[in-house]
């Protein structure tokens, strides 16, 4: 994926801009003064919606009807939710179009590996991703930041490799400072802090990780940056990363939990609870095998009418809530602590930190899993599973460019086709994992890369 200044800003821009923006945030907050009924009859409302729209339009669910015996008006309360079939990753990563009520050409493609390593693409309307952005300014709002407000953003580095103009990029139209996680070294920290100042952002946003490697770099010049709010996603964050960004940074963490399929939604509040977006999608929880305490999370999307998925197995699990209501008086549903993505830190050829690697692989296509592997510091590992349209060379090519460009020049990459990858006890297959200890030793990019299968 490119990136631009202007790109990002237009984007930005014709959310911002939507005529329906106004009636979402009143919609909003309306519902944050609102009583579990009423959350409840706006959420069987828009269900009604979504099955009418996917029996009708969408080919996997209009055969599941047509062939299942269940009427789709049957589907009208949460309680009915039971009478449809549980949609796994694995569906979506076979089956994507499938899904789509409308044509791609009207939707924003994404991509994504997710915490299981099974690559997918969904889609999803301009105006799903207009209430998007209206709910995360409305969980901001709880906190006193402005849906204006100038932000810092610390999530990838494709907008800077290979430009001479330094680790930071600047969005007018969405009042954003991009800063490089990728760069975020000792020699460039007086570049990057003498932006960040010139820019006065009003808050800092991004991946736990990159916060937390630029915040232990000013840390280590007893230097602060106070801000009105740090906002995080994507990722868990370690109790020790919470502390050092709130010292550095000097203000409130606002977390938010979703995925690439947009199913659910879910934020802390100014008084610590993570609450449910109840208008974004309907939270079930299911067992998890032999755990008492965790489920996984199943959502059901609300909004996205261009790509309805019904009851979709996120792979996320969680812990149960604190009991009783959010001191914050909301009625808004409560979710417990989510298990999500905890990466290892990756390390490059040169020593520079690679928060949150897995990146590398989610736009990657025709594969059934995928995992990034760290050998030794700036040589790695891609291991895949083919799937449908795969193809070794266009894979190995596609990861060349996204280590290059997101890891910078001086990698080594071999890639290692399976027909099944190794779990390991817990069976749960990570995305991105360090195999041996780092000793710093390096060794220089192989001008071709050795592509084997294995069994």
């Amino acid at each position: 994926m490119s990136w631009s200044s202007a790109s990002l800003s237009l984007k930005y821009r014709l959310r911002r801009a939507h005529p329906r923006r106004g009636a979402l945030h009143r919609r909003l907050n309306r519902l944050d003064l609102a009583d579990a009924a009423e959350i409840k009859a706006v959420q069987e409302q828009r269900l009604r919606v979504l099955v009418r729209v996917a029996a009708a339009k969408s080919p996997f669910y209009r055969d599941w009807f047509r062939t299942s015996g269940v009427d789709p008006r049957e589907i009208r309360t949460i309680a009915d939710l039971s009478l449809l079939p549980l949609v796994s990753r694995r569906d979506l990563a076979e089956r994507a179009d499938d899904f789509r009520t409308l044509p791609r050409r009207l939707m924003w493609s994404v991509r994504s590996s997710g915490t299981s390593g099974v690559p997918i693409e969904c889609y999803r309307t301009i105006t799903s991703s207009v209430f998007e952005l209206a709910v995360l300014e409305h969980q901001w709002g709880w906190f006193g930041l402005p849906s204006n407000s100038r932000r810092v953003v610390l999530r990838g580095s494709n907008f800077a490799i290979g430009r001479s103009r330094g680790p930071t990029m600047a969005v007018p139209g969405a009042n954003q400072l991009l800063v490089s996680s990728y760069h975020l070294t000792p020699d460039r920290v007086d570049v990057i802090v003498n932006e960040i100042r010139r820019f006065s952002p009003d808050a800092i946003e991004g991946w736990p990780s990159s916060i937390a490697l630029l915040a232990a770099l000013l840390r280590d010049r007893r230097m602060t940056i106070p801000v009105d709010a740090i906002i995080t996603s994507s990722e868990m964050m370690a109790p020790g990363q919470r502390t050092l960004i709130q010292e550095v940074f000097d203000a409130p963490v606002i977390d938010h939990y979703g995925q690439t399929e947009r199913t659910v939604m879910a934020g802390t509040c100014e008084a610590g609870g993570y609450h449910v977006f109840p208008s974004y999608g309907i939270v079930e929880t299911i067992p998890v095998e032999g755990s008492s305490t965790r489920r996984e999370i199943v959502g059901t999307s609300l909004q996205n009418t261009g790509f309805p998925l019904l009851r979709y197995r996120t792979g996320d699990e969680v812990r149960p809530s604190a009991p009783g209501p959010c001191p914050c008086g909301r009625a808004l549903p409560l979710l417990g602590v989510v298990d999500g993505r905890v990466e290892d830190t990756f390390t490059a050829s040169d020593g520079r930190p690679l928060p949150l690697p897995s990146s590398i692989v989610d736009d990657l296509t025709g594969l059934r899993e995928a995992q990034i592997a760290q050998l030794r510091p700036g040589v790695f590992e891609l291991r895949v599973v083919p799937g449908k349209g795969f193809s070794q060379s266009d894979t190995a090519a596609h990861a060349t460019r996204n280590i290059a460009r997101q890891f910078g020049p001086g990698q080594e990459l071999r890639v290692r086709v399976f027909d099944a990858l190794p779990r390991p006890r817990s069976g749960k297959l990570k995305t991105a994992v360090v195999e041996q200890p780092l000793t710093g030793e390096t060794r220089p990019a192989r001008p071709a890369i050795p592509v084997q299968r294995d069994s």
